[in-house]
């Protein structure tokens, strides 16, 4: 531990029943702590679009897969059936996304983006980049390799542990 790290330590920790809890040694904290970053990060390079994270992630996926099922939609994100159409509702309040009947099965919803959305989705493109070299600019690029490896890594291990498993990469 550094010394700042264990300053940092001290300065958090308090005791319970004889046992120090100190909140830098918790994962969740830690993870809690550093999603509140990213989005900090993601939210200022990308507030002039009026997109959320999860917006934007949606966005990206329809684009990638234009009329994808909007069930399929929440499972590439990791959402539950009614997060993800409260975030569909959303795009289409904004005149981002579309959703249609399906020619093949009149259960099925499909999503397309319109001109909007499309164009929205290639800008926040071009931004992610950037948010996500200000999100790792504290570490060497051996030290992204390994965060984004372990991370993906305790992701697909715990996936059906999440309220909302999300569809896994093949390979």
């Amino acid at each position: 531990m550094t010394k700042l790290s264990r300053s940092r330590a001290a300065d958090t920790s308090l005791s319970f029943q004889g046992q120090t809890m100190d909140l830098w040694s918790r994962p969740g904290y830690l993870v809690r702590r550093l999603h509140q970053i990213s989005v900090a990060i993601f939210l200022d390079d990308m507030s002039d679009l009026n997109l959320t994270p999860v917006q934007f992630g949606a966005l990206s996926v329809i684009a990638n897969r234009p009329g994808i099922e909007q069930s399929l939609i929440g499972e590439e994100l990791g959402l539950d059936r009614v997060n993800v159409g409260d975030v569909i509702a959303r795009l289409i309040k904004n005149g981002l996304a579309q959703r249609e009947v399906s020619q093949r099965d009149r259960r099925v919803k499909e999503v397309h983006l319109t001109e909007a959305g499309l164009r929205l989705a290639a800008e926040g493109a071009k931004r992610l980049m950037r948010i996500q070299d200000r999100f790792l600019a504290p570490l060497n690029e051996a030290q992204r390799a390994t965060f984004l490896e372990l991370t993906m890594l305790m992701i697909t291990a715990n996936n059906s542990l999440g309220r909302a498993p999300m569809r896994l990469p093949e390979g």
